[in-house]
């Protein structure tokens, strides 16, 4: 290759990623590891094939610390990751405000990932309710309020802040994905996680039992875990699609904004 200065350079050898492929080759993937998942928890858990708990409590979707809530973890920081990725390749080209927006939407992902595996919201949401139960006191104002929440505690003092988080982050990504034709992904993805949510919340009611036995004898099912166990796999398994369809908007973007991108990787060595 001939340089400016008309001296000759070595030809690089370019490697060429189509990302077109790459997305549909992930979102496959992402959807086939979804419906193994749930096979594996029907064989252990409803077939139950092994006579032994432990067994059953690895591919258990509605278990936390399991193959399927790993996946989901994985799933949601590969896309914090991806979200980085797209504040670099933009950061010539956006403002410095934007730059660390974007940033920060990939750590709120990131910690998704983080905290859907450690049970984290579930943990921080059960010691704020006993640090403010303990004592006698009669709350009232928007304590109050969110003490009367019928459902799990993290429903009352996490969700909150997790839903202020997608709505400015829905608000942030909105134009920039609308210019792209991609907002479905984020419609379709947080749609999911909201309707997830709503499942996780009437999970929590106090008379979700009766529910759950009613629906056991409508339908003349052998057990109630039947009735309550498939209603955590679709809140689990909606979770997931709504973390691959992000994902797989998020690597659309990616791929139009890194389009003809080239990396050049160096070995730092000194000149003589």
């Amino acid at each position: 290759m001939l340089k400016s200065n008309g001296t000759f350079m070595e030809e690089k050898n370019i490697k060429t990623i189509n990302m077109q492929q790459w997305i549909k080759f992930i979102f496959i993937s992402c959807i086939l590891a979804q419906i193994f998942l749930i096979v594996c928890d029907y064989i252990f858990n409803y077939e139950d094939i092994f006579d032994e708990i432990n067994i059953r409590r690895i591919w258990n979707i509605a278990r936390e610390n399991s193959i399927p809530t790993w996946f989901s973890s994985i799933q949601a920081q590969l896309l914090g990751v991806t979200v980085f990725l797209i504040a670099i390749v933009q950061s010539n080209s956006i403002s410095r405000l934007k730059f660390w927006g974007w940033i920060l939407v990939g750590m709120f992902f990131l910690w998704i990932g983080i905290d859907d595996f450690a049970e984290i919201h579930e943990k921080l949401g059960d010691a704020f309710e006993n640090m403010i139960t303990e004592s006698d006191e009669e709350w009232s104002g928007v304590i109050g309020f969110l003490l009367k929440n019928p459902s799990y505690a993290w429903h009352t003092f996490i969700a909150p802040i997790f839903a202020l988080c997608g709505l400015i982050i829905l608000l942030f990504l909105w134009t920039a994905f609308w210019q792209l034709n991609l907002t479905r992904y984020l419609i379709l993805g947080f749609g999911c996680w909201v309707i997830a949510q709503g499942i996780d919340f009437t999970e929590g009611l106090d008379g979700i039992d009766d529910f759950y036995i009613l629906i056991q004898k409508w339908f003349d099912i052998e057990r109630k875990y039947g009735v309550s166990h498939t209603f955590k796999v679709v809140e689990e398994e909606l979770e997931m699609l709504g973390t691959t369809l992000l994902w797989v908007g998020f690597l659309h973007y990616f791929a139009i904004i890194a389009d003809g991108t080239q990396i050049q990787l160096l070995r730092n060595t000194k000149s003589n």
